[in-house]
C-alpha cells in the first residue's frame, strides 16, 4: 500500500538501503581482525553484524573466546573495550583508504533520488556511518541529489536513539508529519519509532522481510520499484 501522508520529506538509512557496502565492510573487517592477530568472519556473519556502526560492528566480531564472563567482570570488560579500539583504529585508516571500492548504489537508487527531487520531496541521509564516510560517499554517489547527511561524529546519539533523524529532520525543515524514513534493519525500525515517523523497509539490503516483520516492520519494499511505489513515485 502507499503512503497516505502528505509527503515533504523521505530520509534514508545508507548501507543496505542506499548503497550496497557488504563487500568492502567484510574486506576492512577482517583487515583489521587479521592485523590483531584474530580470526576472520565469513560474509554471512558481517552481514548479520552490520548496522549499529562501527563499535557494535567490530564488538560482536571480535572472538567470543574474549567474551566469556565479561558481563559480571569489570576487569575483563576493559581488557575487551581495549582490544576493539584497537582493531577500530584499523578499520578506521583502512576504511577511509578503501571504504568505495566495492560500494555501489542498489540498482534504481539514483533514478528514484532524481524523481524524489523532481517531485520537489527532500531528502536526507541518516547512517551510524562514520560522518566522513557518509559525507564522503554522499558527494561522491550522490551528487546534488540528497539535502543532508548525517553520521557518526556530528555529536548525537547512534540510531537507534532518534537524535539523529531528528537532527535530519531539523536540517531539511520538515515536521514529523511530513517526513518517513527508510531503513533495512531493526535499528531503523526503532529509530524511527521513537522519532515519531513511519519506517518503510526494504528487503533487498541486509534483512529478511520474516526478521524485519518480527522486529516490528509493518512496510516493506523488495526492491527499488516497490520502494517508489510506497512513496508515491513513478520511476
Amino acid at each position: 500500500r502507499n503512503i497516505s501522508m502528505r509527503l515533504q520529506s523521505a530520509i534514508f538509512d545508507m548501507d543496505g538501503t542506499l548503497l550496497d557496502t557488504l563487500e568492502d565492510l567484510y574486506l576492512a573487517l577482517n583487515h583489521s581482525l587479521n592485523a590483531c592477530g584474530y580470526a576472520a568472519r565469513t560474509r554471512e556473519e558481517v552481514q548479520a553484524f552490520i548496522g549499529d556502526g562501527v563499535g557494535v560492528l567490530i564488538a560482536k566480531a571480535m572472538p567470543d573466546a574474549l567474551k566469556e564472563g565479561i558481563e559480571s567482570d569489570q576487569a575483563k570488560q576493559a581488557e575487551f573495550r581495549k582490544k576493539c579500539v584497537a582493531v577500530g583504529e584499523v578499520f578506521r585508516e583502512f576504511y577511509i583508504e578503501h571504504g568505495e571500492d566495492n560500494t555501489k548504489p542498489y540498482d534504481g537508487i539514483i533514478t528514484l533520488l532524481g524523481a524524489l527531487k523532481k517531485n520537489g520531496i527532500k531528502t536526507a541521509v541518516v547512517s551510524n556511518k562514520v560522518q566522513e564516510a557518509v559525507e564522503r560517499l554522499n558527494e561522491r554517489l550522490f551528487s546534488g541529489l540528497i539535502d543532508a547527511a548525517v553520521g557518526d561524529g556530528a555529536g548525537l546519539k547512534l540510531k537507534p536513539e532518534p537524535d539523529m533523524l531528528l537532527c535530519a529532520l531539523d536540517k531539511l525543515g520538515v515536521n514529523q508529519g511530513e517526513a518517513l524514513f527508510v531503513g533495512d534493519g531493526e535499528t531503523d525500525i526503532l529509530a524511527a519509532s521513537r522519532a515519531g515517523l513511519p519506517c518503510i523497509s526494504v528487503c533487498y539490503g541486509y534483512r529478511t522481510e520474516e526478521f524485519l516483520r518480527s522486529k516490528g516492520g509493518k512496510l516493506f519494499a523488495h526492491n527499488v520499484r516497490e520502494l517508489a511505489d510506497l512513496l508515491n513515485t513513478e520511476l
